[in-house]
């Protein structure tokens, strides 16, 4: 499976300019025998059938992004989040200052870096900072300000990370592991098991702007309705220094995710019980989970009556260009979708 998250999670999809990937998730389910749709929205709906009850399988096309909040008359880009817009960011993620950036201007991709005053001029100049405001940092594309108007980079132009999907070992480290894994699981899903042998009337949708308010499955709740739903997300790892069990007993290498509760909902106790009476009958291992500080678009579908969970697959350093996960735990969760579908909701 590496070669099609690398595939996923290489493409640029920014909120609200998702295009490449509801492309390719189209394509993808198309190849695998089922039909399409767009909504006006965006989301990617693939009615791909069987018998029983109606279950849907969601994973969003957005990554994290930045916007460009204003041009310098130097040329460089002052930046908003993709994700809201406050005064400050936290400190702890100064991390993004370094890191290799496209800019998706209207003429085509241009390469930046996040930079900020480093080494001896910060030394002499500046004192270190007790907060991180959007002031602090911004992009360098080398270009001057009327080269960037000309190519067309204006306020709201995005701004994404430029990293690479690599293997180190049996992890796989990239941008957008969230949420271009769950789309290649659900992909391999409807690969693997055929009509014939589901257990469920099975759909699968794409759904567009989840990292700002689960956009797309708001509008896919108000249009569609299905017996279950079964939002498949990345997870949170806590196997690394300074964290432990305490805040997060998940790791990596010890299979998927079953979450229990996050930030926004309580998931449906029957759906996420018959989750892992399939996983224990296909003796696949999962962990259990409880998650702060995220939610999923399994919390728009409860809200609209419809009956939801969530699976995921651990990660650590979410949220990052260096997001990073276990191809092990990855197949895993292939393989416990695919015994669930077949068994049909019991």
């Amino acid at each position: 499976m590496f070669d099609l998250i690398k595939d996923l999670t290489e493409l640029p999809g920014p909120i609200g300019q998702e295009g490449p990937i509801l492309d390719r998730a189209e394509a993808l389910w198309r190849a695998a025998g089922a039909e399409t749709e767009r909504t006006r929205v965006g989301n990617v709906i693939a009615r791909a059938g069987g018998q029983g009850p109606r279950l849907l399988l969601v994973a969003h096309a957005d990554e994290l992004c930045y916007l460009v909040r204003a041009i310098d008359p130097g040329g460089f880009l002052w930046l908003a989040n993709g994700q809201a817009w406050t005064r400050t960011t936290s400190v702890r993620n100064w991390f993004t200052v370094g890191q290799r950036v496209t800019v998706l201007a209207r003429s085509g991709p241009l390469p930046g870096v996040v930079a900020s005053p480093t080494g001896h001029l910060a030394t002499i100049a500046l004192k270190d900072p007790g907060e991180l405001g959007w002031d602090d940092f911004w992009v360098d594309t080398g270009l001057g300000r009327d080269e960037l108007l000309a190519r067309g980079v204006t306020s709201g132009t995005r701004v994404i990370w430029d990293a690479p999907t690599v293997q180190l070992g049996p992890h796989v480290v990239g941008k957008a592991l969230d949420d271009r894994v769950p789309l290649a699981v659900i992909s391999e899903v409807l690969r693997r098991v055929p009509r014939d042998e589901r257990g469920c009337d099975l759909t699968l949708a794409c759904t567009v702007q989840e990292e700002i308010g689960l956009i797309g499955a708001y509008a896919l709740a108000a249009r569609e309705r299905f017996d279950a739903a079964i939002a498949v997300e990345i997870g949170m790892a806590g196997d690394i220094p300074g964290l432990g069990e305490r805040a997060m007993p998940a790791r990596l290498g010890a299979g998927p995710l079953l979450v229990h509760k996050d930030a926004q909902v309580h998931y449906d106790h029957a759906l996420t019980a018959a989750l892992e009476g399939a996983a224990a009958r296909a003796g696949i291992a999962i962990q259990h989970a409880v998650f702060g500080s995220f939610g999923s678009d399994g919390a728009a579908l409860m809200k609209a009556d419809v009956p939801a969970a969530m699976v995921a697959f651990p990660a650590r350093y979410t949220h990052s260009p260096f997001e990073t996960a276990h191809l092990g735990d990855i197949a895993a969760l292939v393989d416990w979708l695919c015994a669930f579908v077949r068994d049909g909701l019991r």
